[in-house]
């Protein structure tokens, strides 16, 4: 599905960021790194997810349903080979489009915006090393300074 959102695709498959509505990205406290199409993951234990981007304060995820913003739901995922856990709230949810199922047939797809809460070292310490190597030593030293701030508090 090609996005119009903030994410697309391009004709080989690969996500990039769309570029930002004017002063949508002020208050990002770490930079969003788009995922390979296909990466999946898995809330409230069953529920399976592709997630969109990432970044050390939270993702953007496509699912089959509405989530309520303000909830908050387990996620679990590979990340480049690292075992990733972390509770996440929604801040959004709305429809994001439209795709073809396993079956073929055209249907409803909800994006989802969460923020990470209360993760523990180790988590953290997973997500930094996920984003460094899906996301380069650049960008995982961005968001390294962030989780350290974050962690001081």
């Amino acid at each position: 599905m090609t996005r119009t959102g903030r994410c697309r695709e391009t004709p080989s498959g690969e996500r990039t960021l769309a570029t930002p509505e004017k002063g949508k990205d002020d208050k990002r406290h770490a930079p969003r790194l788009p995922l390979a199409k296909g990466t999946k993951a898995q809330i409230k234990s069953t529920v399976p997810v592709d997630l969109v981007n990432l970044s050390a304060t939270g993702l953007l995820l496509e699912l089959p349903s509405a989530l309520r913003p303000g909830s908050t739901c387990d996620l679990t995922a590979t990340l480049a080979g690292i075992q990733f856990s972390a509770l996440v709230r929604i801040t959004r949810c709305r429809a994001g489009g439209f795709a073809a199922d396993d079956k073929g047939a055209r249907v409803l797809v909800y994006e989802a915006g969460g923020e990470f809460v209360g993760m523990r070292e180790d988590q953290m310490l997973n997500l930094s090393r996920a984003i460094e190597k899906i996301g380069g030593a650049k960008l995982a030293s961005q968001s390294s300074a962030f989780l350290k701030a974050v962690k001081v508090r």
